[in-house]
This record gives structure tokens, C-alpha cells and sequence, in this order.
């Protein structure tokens, strides 16, 4: 597979700094950037679904605005990921195993990741799990915060259904598990993410409305 590319991201405002760091940080020529400037008129599946139809390049990194790559060269270390395990289509940087609910985290033994978290001031590491060096671990779903595709392998788009900013992720990840598509987590690419995550009614809406859909195939165990 050819070391290239696409990254896609919703945005308030497009700011060429953070497009710059994405370019320098990924080390690789030209990655096919595609930011969406959407201050909620459309939901996050929309506008992935949207990056998804643009994207130059089979690998489509998704990621927030809110999050800087620490590792030098990630692109790179992405890709080879995509080519050694050629039976993965969708790998990120933290997950579960173990699906019980629509609140991903809520098994605290069957999390996997590494990912770091910093409000501004202080830059602390969540380790759900060890360091697995360069392997890939199989997963249920992911979390949203940074992922990427290969999209000539999965079997659903984002769903639309899921309004807002909550339930892109396992919006998108359960159904394609449940079709065989594999999914991984890495802990070898580190962010740093300038949030600590937070639930508020629309997500509580979205989880209901995830769990209802799903209901006959949770939970779910690897």
C-alpha cells in the first residue's frame, strides 16, 4: 500500500496552524487534507460521510480539532500498520473488547489505548492498557477522538442518524464489526487531546437511541 493519506476533520473555524502541524507531524508528502469549518449545522457523521466521498487516498484518518500528534512520523507508522495487517480496515487509538453498553468505557479491564489529556495547563497519559509496541490488538468498537480507514474494506458509512457530535464512532464501528469488518487499536501513535471529555443530554439522547438500535446485540465480547 502506498504511504498516502487523506485526513478529515469538522472545525469552527479552519486554522492554517493546525493544518501545518498535521502536514509536518505526519512525514509524509502531501496528505490530502480535507477540514469542514461546521458550527453544528451538520452532525459529525455528515460531515465524515462528506470526507469519506472526497478523500484522494484509501486511508482516511478522522480526527478532532482539538488534538495534537506527539509522535513524529505517525503517518508513516499509520500506514505501516494498514500494510502489515492487511485484515484490518479501521484502527485507532483507544477502544474496547468488551461492548456492554452504549458508554464504551464502562468495562475499565476490557479498554485498550494510550492517549494523552491536557486541560490547558497540565498534560497527564490514560493508559487503558499496556504498550503493545507496533502490534494491533482486535477491537469492538473505537473511540472517535482519532481513527483511521481503509475505506476499500468497510461495509458501512458514518450513520446519519446520530445527530450532533456523540455516537459518530460506535455509530460507525459497531455495524461494521458486526459484519466482519476487523477493527484495532494501536498504542504506538500518541496524541494529546486538550479536552477531558465530557457527557451532557445530547449524548445521554444519542446513547439511548444507539442502545435501542442495537439491543439485540448487546452486549457483545470478543
Amino acid at each position: 500500500m502506498e504511504n498516502r493519506i487523506s485526513i478529515v476533520y469538522s472545525t469552527r473555524k479552519i486554522n492554517p496552524d493546525y493544518i501545518k502541524h498535521l502536514k509536518n507531524s505526519c512525514g509524509l508528502l502531501n496528505p490530502d487534507i480535507i477540514p469542514t469549518e461546521n458550527n453544528g449545522e451538520m452532525s459529525l457523521g455528515q460531515v465524515y460521510n462528506q470526507g469519506l466521498a472526497k478523500a484522494k487516498y484509501d486511508i482516511v484518518v478522522f480526527c478532532h480539532d482539538d488534538i495534537t500528534f506527539v509522535t513524529d512520523n505517525w503517518g508513516r507508522k499509520l500506514c505501516k500498520h494498514f500494510t502489515r495487517n492487511p485484515e484490518y480496515a479501521i484502527l485507532g487509538v483507544a477502544g474496547t473488547n468488551k461492548l456492554v453498553s452504549g458508554m464504551w468505557w464502562q468495562e475499565r479491564s476490557s479498554m485498550h489505548g494510550i492517549v494523552n489529556h491536557s486541560d490547558g495547563k497540565h498534560v497527564w497519559t490514560s493508559r487503558f492498557s499496556a504498550d503493545q509496541g507496533n502490534k494491533v490488538l482486535p477491537m469492538i468498537v473505537l473511540d472517535g477522538v482519532m481513527f483511521a480507514v481503509d475505506k476499500t474494506k468497510i461495509k458501512h458509512q458514518f450513520d446519519e442518524s446520530f445527530k450532533g457530535f456523540h455516537f459518530y464512532d460506535l455509530g460507525f464501528c459497531f455495524p461494521n464489526y458486526l459484519d466482519g469488518v476487523k477493527i484495532g487499536v494501536f498504542t504506538d501513535i500518541r496524541i494529546t487531546h486538550m479536552s477531558v471529555g465530557e457527557v451532557n443530554d445530547f449524548w445521554a439522547e444519542n446513547k439511548a437511541q444507539f442502545e435501542e438500535k442495537y439491543k439485540d446485540k448487546i452486549p457483545c465480547q470478543l
